[in-house]
C-alpha cells in the first residue's frame, strides 16, 4: 500500500470523528505530514484550518504561545490541542487502523472568499471532514 492509499483510507475511515471536530470548532479538518507522504511515518499530523478570529473567540488574544511570557490563552490553546491529541490516540488505538500517535494542532489560515479553501502553500493533505465549508461559516452574516 502507498503512502497515499493509506492516509485515505484513515481519512474514510476517520470522517465520522473528523465531522463532529469540525463542527465543534467551525473549521475543516486537514491530514497533513508525513502519513501522507512517507513510507515510515513519525505520526499523524491532524490540523485544524482556522481563521485567526475564530481562534481568538475560542481562546483569546495573543493565542500562539508566542515569546517568553504565555499568556491564559496560549495556555488555553495547547492544553485543548494536547486534550484532543490524547483522546484521539486513545480511541484509534493499535489494531484499528494505526499505531501512530496523533497530533492534534489549531493553524491558523486564510479561508478564500470564493470556495471558503484554506489559502496555503502546495503541500500535500487530505480533507478529513465533509462538512460543507458553508456550514461552518455558521454565524457569519446570513442565518
Amino acid at each position: 500500500m502507498t503512502p497515499r492509499e493509506r492516509a485515505e483510507m484513515f481519512a474514510l475511515r476517520f470522517r465520522g470523528q473528523a465531522n463532529h471536530l469540525a463542527f465543534q470548532f467551525g473549521a475543516p479538518l486537514y491530514l497533513v505530514g508525513s502519513y501522507v507522504h512517507a513510507d515510515t511515518p513519525g505520526d499523524i499530523d491532524i490540523r485544524c484550518l482556522i481563521e485567526c478570529q475564530d481562534l481568538e473567540l475560542w481562546f483569546g488574544r495573543d493565542c500562539d504561545g508566542a515569546g517568553v511570557d504565555w499568556t491564559p490563552g496560549s495556555f488555553a490553546r495547547c492544553r485543548e490541542e494536547l486534550k484532543q491529541s490524547r483522546r484521539l490516540t486513545r480511541r484509534w488505538k493499535p489494531g484499528d487502523v494505526t499505531r501512530h500517535r496523533i497530533d492534534f494542532q489549531f493553524q491558523t489560515c486564510l479561508l478564500s472568499d470564493v470556495d471558503g479553501e484554506p489559502i496555503q502553500d502546495d503541500r500535500p493533505r487530505i480533507r478529513l471532514d465533509a462538512v460543507p465549508l458553508d456550514m461552518l461559516r455558521a454565524g457569519r452574516g446570513d442565518p
